[in-house]
């Protein structure tokens, strides 16, 4: 879809390729023509200046061809010739052999090309006069007629036809373009009947699948809202019957108030974890990794949970190497780190064991969040980390969001039965770097 409107700097791409190619083609022929007009004025400057020497002669006076003649004597007074033909005002400057001066001079208003020079008086033995020939400084700029007219028709219709090709080539591409803008639109694309230009090929590729992830981020976005709308009617349902029972009276106050919190301790868990989707999608975007310690990471979780950990009375234990790392996202590493625990503070009985482990082996880096739990039901299992499928007492998005993370820092999850002598006495979690950082 193009855009109803343009930004004032945007430039067509198709005018830019028509003023650029163009303007080179006719640039060459203007260059030509201009070179061989330089050639035809040198030419004429020249033959003019050959013609008024010539027209000077090797007498006394002015020879045969020049348009205005004049002989004057050494004092500038006109002997014989034009009227008009100024006097040459630099007789000492003539040499004494003969050689022609040539100058610019005025016959009345025009200008003029002249050429001047001393011959012996034919009347008065030893004397000198000055023969002058001039012509119109207008015949040296005549080019036109000595312009080759045949090669400059072979030119312009060259560069008419070039013109011709150009036009053509870029409206082609424009062409090109709108097919290949009209494919990107489209649903689907198969690159093997795609008919444009080869090197358009892997762009064309590439911006389909972009297009192709942001239509499926969109449609995960929708089905995500609409379930997340759905999931958090129902304890805003919940909610208002508990306070219409309470008004009522139908239920005494001291019996609804607790069910009223732990409904309103469903739904803010639910936006928190709303809240982290949002920031997880914002980490996938960016895609800013970078070394983080684990131990360190896993410190600062603990910490936060720990009012948790005192209210059940657990036993827990954080065991591994402080220096380990993976690479990952601070803010998000962190999110993961208090899911995986809540749900392992949660599944815990009162006064049992839990813990956090960091290990690596081979290429291999882990971060185990284990419990005492009861374990997952293999029921269970196939849907364990799909949103909005929760266990008992849960929302349904921890475990989901737990492996989205995971994922975008490059990482798996997966959870286990602890197993021992047949009987499952807890639950692991855990996070796997295949490749050390």
């Amino acid at each position: 879809m193009m855009p109803s409107s343009w930004p004032p700097g945007a430039v067509s791409l198709r005018r830019f390729l028509l003023l650029w190619l163009l303007g080179g083609l006719w640039l060459v022929v203007a260059c030509i023509a201009a070179f061989h007009l330089v050639v035809a004025l040198i030419e004429l400057a020249r033959a003019q200046d050959a013609r008024l020497v010539a027209a000077l002669g090797a007498s006394g006076q002015p020879g045969v061809g020049a348009v205005f003649e004049r002989t004057g004597s050494l004092d500038g007074s006109r002997i014989a010739g034009d009227r008009m033909l100024e006097a040459f005002p630099w007789v000492a400057s003539l040499p004494a052999s003969g050689a022609p001066r040539l100058y610019v001079s005025q016959r009345g208003d025009v200008a003029v090309r002249a050429a001047a020079a001393l011959r012996e008086d034919a009347t008065q033995s030893g004397g000198k006069v000055v023969v002058q020939a001039a012509e119109p400084m207008r015949a040296r700029f005549a080019a036109w007629d000595r312009m080759p007219r045949q090669l400059l028709g072979w030119l312009a219709a060259a560069a008419l036809g070039m013109s011709a090709v150009v036009v053509s080539a870029v409206a082609m591409t424009s062409r090109w373009l709108a097919r290949a803008r009209r494919a990107l639109d489209a649903p689907q694309l198969d690159m093997a009947l795609y008919d444009g230009p080869s090197e358009l090929r892997p762009a064309m590729a590439r911006m389909h699948e972009l297009h192709q992830r942001q239509r499926e981020w969109v449609e995960q976005q929708r089905r995500f809202l609409a379930d997340a709308s759905h999931q958090l009617r129902t304890p805003m349902s919940v909610l208002r019957t508990q306070l219409q029972s309470a008004m009522a009276g139908d239920v005494p106050a001291g019996e609804i108030l607790p069910q009223m919190l732990h409904t309103v301790d469903r739904a803010t868990d639910m936006a928190n974890q709303l809240l982290s989707l949002s920031k997880l999608e914002q980490v996938k975007r960016a895609g800013r990794l970078q070394a983080v310690l684990l131990h360190a990471a896993a410190v600062d979780a603990v910490m936060e949970l720990a009012p948790l950990i005192a209210a059940k009375r657990l036993d827990f234990a954080l065991e591994g190497d402080e220096q380990l790392g993976a690479t990952g996202d601070p803010l998000m590493l962190g999110e993961l780190l208090r899911n995986l625990l809540a749900n392992a503070i949660h599944h815990t009985p009162d006064g049992g064991r839990l813990g956090i482990l960091v290990r690596a082996y081979a290429a291999t880096v882990e971060l185990v969040v284990w419990d005492g739990g009861p374990g997952v039901d293999d029921a269970l299992r196939p849907r364990l980390f799909q949103a909005f499928s929760a266990t008992k007492g849960g929302v349904g998005l921890g475990l989901s969001i737990c492996r989205q993370i995971a994922e975008a820092m490059g990482a798996s999850m997966e959870i286990y039965n602890r197993v021992d002598a047949g009987r499952v006495i807890g639950v692991d979690a855990v996070v796997r770097w295949s490749q050390a950082p």
